[in-house]
């Protein structure tokens, strides 16, 4: 990356608000869940015992075949809208469930007193997961097929890991083995922002850092916040303007203790060694102008998984989406990039009901179609990327 200008672009793509509470009656579920159904309403909001009010929306009959995606770092249920939408009208029999994790959306943050001095702590991938598996437990639902972006890939990976028994097929958009190293999150979302700028603004505001901080935002540490957000942080040149607007006014609302527990949470990932035994059936799916979890990333999961296929006689599958390559700037500039569900939001539903009904996804290539400028999408039937891995 050549320049601040480059990174900021680079990691762009990133983009990942007050708790509504709204009481779901026992007697008819499916009927007490139809008022939170769009990310446009109040979310329903299901009490967890880890202490978390965990928010989520949902579509589809509640005795129908349970889907859960989960979103990535200081994201919301917003992210996975327009898949869920078209996975929906792909199968309307599907119980289809977006969560807000904890500190995130309209979710609840673990305690003050509890996490303020090491939000870290609190925001473990595997507190994360944890979180996901009590809400299933909750709802009743006993094993589910799981969708996660980015840092939602690792809470995916981790629930699998630890409780294949409850998931049927594990889906991981824009990940990696590991996020240890990650020059995205660890140089410039942690150490630039959160405990650069920002950091300097707030302790010259007197504040203890983290612990007196955990409940602000940056809009806190930066009235101009939003500002900086907007043109460097919920920015995809790939997806609609109209999706991207509210991602702003949301994303300056998630508190700061979220933002530094989730990051470092998420920095501490290694599933290298892991992933080696993973049991449940796995498909990733990966951005050719992802500028986060990058080529190199994706020789590393497709290792681990090619010696699980070997242990475990699975067969996992890993596909493309894009055609262009990270330019030298580091940024998505293009073509798809590191939110591949905000762009090609159809494509991914055809794709995760094609590998929760028949094992693979689709052989579709969906890619922009003027390079190397960005104008729009474009699908092409059978030429796409997909690798097979396993027997």
């Amino acid at each position: 990356m050549t320049s601040r200008t480059g990174m900021t672009r680079a990691f762009a793509a990133f983009a990942w608000l007050a708790t509504t509470p709204f009481v779901l009656l026992s007697a008819d579920v499916a009927k007490a869940d139809a008022a939170c159904t769009s990310v446009n309403v109040p979310r329903c909001v299901q009490k967890l015992p880890t202490g978390i009010d965990m928010a989520y929306i949902e579509v589809g009959p509640a005795d129908g075949k349970p889907v859960i995606l989960i979103h990535g770092l200081t994201d919301s249920v917003r992210s996975w809208s327009l898949s869920m939408d078209a996975l929906h009208k792909l199968d309307p029999k599907l119980r289809i469930i977006a969560v807000d994790l904890r500190g995130h959306g309209q979710s609840s943050m673990p305690d003050a007193k509890t996490c303020a001095a090491a939000p870290e702590a609190c925001y473990r991938i595997s507190d994360l997961a944890g979180d996901v598996i009590a809400f299933m437990d909750e709802k009743d639902i006993h094993k589910a097929d799981l969708a996660g972006h980015s840092m939602g890939s690792f809470v995916v990976q981790e629930i699998a890991l630890t409780h294949p028994e409850m998931v049927s097929h594990a889906i991981l958009n824009a990940t990696g083995a590991k996020s240890v190293g990650n020059a995205a999150l660890g140089d410039f979302v942690l150490n630039q922002t959160i405990e650069g700028a920002w950091k300097k603004s707030l302790e010259a505001q007197g504040k203890a850092f983290p612990a007196d901080v955990y409940e602000l935002t940056p809009l806190d540490a930066d009235p101009k916040a939003s500002e900086w957000i907007a043109a460097n942080w919920t920015i995809d040149p790939a997806a609609e303007a109209s999706f991207l607007e509210p991602y702003t006014p949301e994303t300056a609302k998630t508190k700061l203790g979220t933002w530094i527990g989730a990051t470092k949470g998420l920095l501490a990932q290694d599933n290298t060694a892991r992933l080696e035994s993973m049991s449940v059936p796995t498909l990733v799916m990966w951005a050719t102008q992802d500028s986060i979890y990058l080529a190199k990333d994706q020789d590393e999961i497709k290792a681990a998984l090619k010696a699980a296929a070997a242990k475990s006689g699975l067969t996992f599958y890993w596909k493309e989406y894009g055609k262009l390559p990270l330019p030298a700037s580091g940024a998505q500039e293009s073509d798809i990039g590191h939110n591949i569900q905000w762009s090609a939001a159809e494509t991914v539903a055809k794709d995760i009901n094609a590998f929760i009904t028949t094992g693979a996804p689709t052989a579709d290539l969906v890619h922009s179609d003027a390079a190397p400028n960005f104008s729009k999408l474009i699908i092409e039937p059978g030429k796409g990327v997909v690798e097979k891995i396993g027997k």
